[in-house]
């Protein structure tokens, strides 16, 4: 009898030992040098005003990130959800996958990536102390590939709901590190219920939620900032979900003995799979995970319930919006806004299939990230008739000089008028709406903001 080589014999016990549909998952991992902003707008969106003292003195501070990239190269950036933050990428796996973590500090002094939840061996720790494994420490500007593992005991338990949350974190000095931001969260789902992407089955949308006061002062008020995903004060973007979808929220906390935190939705209650609950506990480094069904439109707030943590900004707000019943019957096909030009330029495409006798338009402006604003002049209109299917450019006098300092955008019909004697109005703001951005690559608009009305507490 033909005897197959070492090598082979090898190769074919560790296939043969990996459990049928488990996949190996390659992540490119990169730990960079950043400047952070706690409150993009400067403002509290959530009471419409600028942000109290003191947090008016500074709100940017330099980081240090988990980023994300396509390969090795790494050299093209993996888009992220906005609503992560200051979070690393969603690191996943079903029960039964490897992952693969590729490492690359980019940083001035030594990380590491340590997981919790996940299976290793001590090279594979990621965590520096006695005896010391080889990932341990990362030098700067160098690489270490990670090889984890998801067995039984990183997925759901009895009783639990189809996924679970584990953070991933730097540990070669783990109090700096985690307050610098190297931080991020690990989902495992349970075997037979995750999609190839590694997603739960049945669940329409995830959000992950970090709750963690960043001391940039060493414990003095004007450092501590109160954040959800690193931003104060209603600036954390993207909490959006349309009615009728299932989400899933996957709650963390880190920091010191101050971060005991109880995250509170309001608008809706959550289920952890036993109990209808609208408060969770957490301790640093714990974790839980809870299901929503997103059944009550509206803009909700979702925030930490202890007191002083409330005052300091940490809070959100979370939007569960209808689905649109009607079409729109207006396009907002292109526009130039920042071309340097004497005129701003709007492309309308009529698709109601009536013809149009003229239209009426409002617009504000994305001052900062989250924040609209009305301007003086808000109203553009048009009475020339536009036919079914086809397209009319409308111009404007451009703003001299202050276009550079407008990032977006935001433009909603007020009334549109037709040719047979009909109207159409929005029965509620936001209503066919068309978003236009400086950046390109900004993430696309699902629906307009609350709209900042300045409450005085006095």
């Amino acid at each position: 009898m033909k005897l197959l080589p070492l090598s082979l014999l090898i190769l074919s016990i560790v296939f043969a030992a990996k459990p049928a549909g488990a996949v190996t998952r390659h992540y490119y991992i990169a730990a960079e040098d950043v400047t952070w902003d706690y409150a993009p707008s400067q403002h509290d969106l959530m009471r419409g005003s600028v942000i109290p003292p003191p947090w008016t003195v500074r709100t940017q501070w330099p980081k240090t990130r988990f980023t994300e990239y396509t390969d090795s190269t790494f050299s093209a950036r993996k888009p992220q959800p906005e609503w992560l933050g200051i979070l690393g990428p969603i690191i996943r796996a079903e029960v039964g996958d490897h992952v693969e973590v590729e490492f690359l500090n980019r940083s001035k002094i030594m990380h590491s990536i340590h997981p919790h939840g996940l299976r290793y061996d001590k090279d594979n720790e990621g965590a520096f102390y006695l005896p010391y494994g080889k990932g341990s420490r990362v030098g700067p500007q160098a690489r270490f590939t990670y090889h984890w593992f998801a067995d039984e005991g990183s997925g759901p338990g009895p009783g639990q709901l189809s996924s679970v949350v584990w953070w991933y974190h730097a540990h070669t000095d783990e109090p700096k590190e985690t307050n610098a931001g190297l931080l991020g969260p690990i989902i495992v789902t349970a075997k037979g219920k995750a999609r190839p992407d590694g997603t739960p089955k049945g669940i329409d949308q995830e959000f992950v939620t970090s709750f963690q006061i960043f001391d940039q002062l060493r414990g003095k008020q004007e450092g501590l900032f109160y954040s959800i995903n690193g931003y104060i004060f209603g600036n954390l973007p993207g909490l959006i979900m349309k009615q009728g979808e299932k989400v899933r929220w996957y709650v963390m906390g880190m920091g010191n003995e101050i971060d005991i935190h109880s995250p509170h939705w309001h608008g809706k209650t959550v289920s952890d799979g036993h109990h209808n609950i609208d408060v969770v506990q957490l301790l640093p480094a714990g974790t839980t995970e809870v299901d929503m069904l997103a059944d009550n439109p509206g803009t909700w707030m979702f925030h930490c319930h202890v007191n002083d943590h409330m005052e300091g900004g940490m809070m959100a707000n979370f939007t569960i919006y209808k689905p649109p019943t009607r079409s729109c019957p207006i396009h907002f096909a292109s526009a130039q806004f920042w071309n340097g030009g004497p005129t701003y330029t709007l492309t309308v495409k009529n698709t109601s299939g009536k013809q149009i006798k003229g239209y009426n338009l409002t617009f504000e402006h994305f001052i900062a990230p989250e924040l609209l604003n009305h301007p003086y002049i808000d109203t553009w209109n048009s009475d020339q008739p536009l036919a079914p299917d086809h397209e009319q450019t409308i111009e404007m006098k451009a703003y001299p000089g202050a276009s550079d300092h407008i990032l977006g955008w935001v433009l909603m019909p007020t009334k549109i008028s037709f040719e047979d004697g009909t109207s159409w109005t929005p029965q509620e703001r936001g209503e066919c709406f068309g978003a236009f951005w400086k950046d390109p690559d900004h993430p696309d608009l699902k629906i307009v903001p609350p709209e900042q009305i300045e409450t005085n507490p006095d």
